[in-house]
């Protein structure tokens, strides 16, 4: 069963936020990076996740196939027990960490998406 939720940042004290957050923030997620072959849909999703707990989870999560398909989930790796998956049209991740036969942690975040031109045609994008 789901035993915690962890949103991905730490609290901003200083700075206004346009999300709510909530929860326990225990990941970190930079360095965000994905392609659009033909402008509409994600062939390549990456980014670096790690612990701000105090853990020792730090390590770059990706996933590449002909398309990445919404709502599903991507192993992060072999041994990671991490999964993702990618709403587009919200720009939305989500993450799962299987602590436990009884543990996983799920959390939820919005990433500011930027893309450019990729180089690889007139619908390339990277973002």
């Amino acid at each position: 069963g789901l035993a915690a939720a962890a949103p991905l940042e730490s609290r901003q004290d200083t700075a206004s936020c346009p999300v709510t957050t909530e929860g326990d923030y225990v990941w970190k997620i930079s360095e965000f990076y994905g392609r659009k072959p033909e402008g509409t849909y994600y062939n390549s999703l990456g980014f670096n996740i790690k612990a701000t707990n105090g853990g020792t989870l730090d390590f770059t999560c990706s996933h590449s196939a002909d398309k990445l398909e919404d709502h599903t989930w991507y192993s992060c790796g072999e041994n990671s027990f991490m999964d993702f998956s990618f709403d587009s049209d919200r720009n939305g991740l989500l993450l799962k960490q299987k602590v436990s036969d009884d543990i996983t942690y799920v959390a939820t975040a919005t990433l500011p998406n930027y893309c450019r031109a990729g180089g690889n045609g007139p619908k390339d994008f990277v973002c």
